[in-house]
């Protein structure tokens, strides 16, 4: 069955190489983790403030701050902002949420090395692409992400 969702000729991907280079996607994307990381210490707004309150908790108390960012992504995606009003958007996206994890202090370190090994493990042979949405999923089990 899933086999022949990743191949279906309605959906059918090309491979395309990545625009921009290794090094340039992780130092922008390094250079956004050291500024969440200032940025929540000059604001007194990161783990060091939370220290009394669960990973959990922390996250359900900022995650209003996410879904306005969510939200702006979507509206400017939905008027037709323009490629730079939906890249910056989309960086407040990440910028949030890689807030979130700086806010669950350990709790949030081990969550990115975790998922960061799980999507590093994955391979072409244990893992394909659901044509349809583009989300990456294991070839055996979770039938039901497949429909």
């Amino acid at each position: 069955m899933n086999e022949s969702l990743n191949n279906s000729d309605d959906h059918q991907r090309t491979y395309a190489p990545n625009t921009i280079g290794r090094a340039e996607f992780v130092d922008s994307v390094s250079r956004m983790a050291g500024e969440v990381w200032d940025f929540h210490n000059r604001f007194k707004i990161g783990s060091g403030q939370f220290q009394d309150q669960g990973a959990t908790e922390i996250v359900a108390n900022r995650t209003s701050i996410l879904d306005e960012e969510i939200a702006e992504l979507a509206q400017a995606i939905a008027e037709n902002e323009g490629d730079e009003a939906v890249a910056d958007e989309n960086a407040d996206v990440l910028f949030v949420a890689m807030g979130h994890a700086e806010a669950m202090g350990s709790y949030g370190i081990e969550g990115l090395d975790r998922v960061t090994g799980k999507s590093a493990a994955k391979t072409n042979e244990t893992h394909a692409i659901r044509p349809d949405t583009g989300k990456v999923l294991p070839r055996k089990g979770k039938p039901h992400k497949w429909e």
